[in-house]
């Protein structure tokens, strides 16, 4: 039997495994959170939520293995990239979650360090996992509740409950291969049933998505097509943080719905049929003048650098950074990171008792003698250029110039390449330190 060895690990020194097999194999972390969030959509808003309300698990430990000075995640690549997209939002940018996880992220500060057990190799993990995703294995893996089934068979429902419970069975039945719904469904069926009826019986709301009810059935007069968005969204807010209070009266659900995905009334029908059942009916497609690619929008500064070791300011400074965009604020990109890279200098050698001379040239030097005293390391040949060459794109004087040279202007070519090529030195002092 192999020995784990239980730690705890900031988050920064946590990687998204590459090879998670909730989706195909990835090649950089950026892909294998787009992968989670295309995979699992609303999901996330779910876990997003109960995690900024009642912090991790306390009998869920991330299964990891070590990788240098980080850590690979092999269990518990949701709970980690959920951490990282609150920390840093355009992780999220242009995805159906986006508004969701921004809304989120203003209501609180997720965990800056978890729980882990440390596995000695990937086969020693793989017992742990399949117990955990490969189903109840005859009960030494997890045995599910069913909440919908719960309340189908409990006392007789209320009104209201009756309501969602009917809804909530349709919808299950409508999309079979949907597994994100069917597990929404389970989530707001034992956390919100009777505030779900409260918005389902609304006319506002039936009449957003054509539905009508006879004798208890219910139909559509949309497409299960033209409404599987829709019902993602709402039972995924309904699964995370919206409650009664936000629904309470007629006008604060009419607020509500005009947050939701609208369906193309081009498709609706004039009668209505079961969910399950309806057709699709396809607009005829009208002729659409062609229009030129949009440019590809300017990567942002820094946007996967993790500083989570380094002091707060430090951190408050990066997040700033990520927040400007190069073709419109290069002067301030340029401003701010030559900050978090004396910031971050003075924070390494502080942590190593080093002794700090004046000129941050000195000061980076030191640091990189520690880091790479071989001086072979490829991440940082950008960063010995610049000390070795005072006229170097990368020398610390180009960024004092941008700062105190009134004839020096920046532009966001440099200042793009210039943080490209010390982010891995800033993330190598981070991990170090």
């Amino acid at each position: 039997m192999s020995t784990f060895e239980k730690k705890t690990i900031p988050f920064g020194r946590l990687f998204l495994d590459t090879e998670n097999p909730r989706h195909e194999e990835v090649t950089s972390q950026r892909e294998a959170i787009a992968a989670l969030v295309e995979n699992q959509r609303q999901k996330l808003v779910v876990l997003a939520s109960d995690i900024l309300e009642f912090g991790l698990s306390p009998i869920d430990r991330l299964l990891v293995l070590k990788s240098g000075r980080n850590y690979v995640v092999v269990e518990g690549n949701r709970r980690v990239a959920v951490v990282k997209i609150l920390n840093n939002l355009s992780l999220v940018e242009g995805t159906p979650i986006e508004s969701q996880m921004k809304r989120l992220a203003s209501k609180g500060t997720p965990p800056s360090e978890v729980d882990c057990a440390v596995a000695p190799a990937r086969k020693d993990a793989e017992h742990w996992m399949e117990n955990r995703h490969g189903g109840e294995s005859g009960g030494a893996g997890v045995v599910p509740w069913n909440a919908l089934a719960t309340n189908r068979f409990s006392q007789k429902p209320g009104r209201e409950a009756g309501a969602a419970i009917r809804f909530l069975e349709e919808v299950e039945r409508a999309y079979p291969k949907n597994e994100v719904l069917h597990d929404l469904i389970q989530r707001v069926a034992a956390k919100r049933l009777t505030t779900l009826g409260r918005l389902v019986l609304d006319a506002s709301f039936k009449e957003r998505i054509g539905l009508a009810e006879e004798n208890g059935s219910l139909s559509f007069h949309y497409p299960a097509s033209a409404l599987e968005e829709f019902f993602e969204h709402v039972l995924g807010d309904f699964a995370a943080d919206i409650g009664v209070s936000q629904i309470r009266t007629k006008e604060q659900r009419a607020e509500y719905l005009s947050s939701t995905p609208e369906p193309d009334p081009g498709i609706r029908s004039t009668d209505a049929t079961p969910l399950s059942t309806a057709p699709v009916k396809k607009p005829k497609p009208k002729p659409k003048p062609k229009r030129p690619k949009p440019a590809p929008k300017p990567p942002r500064p820094l946007d996967d650098l993790d500083l989570s070791s380094m002091d707060p300011k430090t951190q408050a400074v990066l997040r700033e950074v990520k927040t400007l965009k190069l073709d419109r604020t290069p002067h301030a990109a340029a401003v701010l990171i030559r900050a978090i890279l004396e910031l971050s200098v003075d924070n390494y050698l502080a942590s190593k008792n080093l002794k700090a001379q004046d000129k941050l040239s000195q000061r980076i030097k030191k640091c990189l003698t520690k880091l790479d005293p071989k001086q072979k390391d490829e991440r940082f040949k950008a960063i010995r250029a610049g000390l070795a060459d005072g006229t170097s794109l990368y020398a610390v004087a180009t960024l004092h110039a941008f700062v105190h040279n009134k004839y020096f202007h920046a532009d966001p070519t440099t200042i793009g390449s210039f943080a490209a090529n010390v982010e891995p030195f800033l993330q190598a002092l981070n991990d170090d330190v």
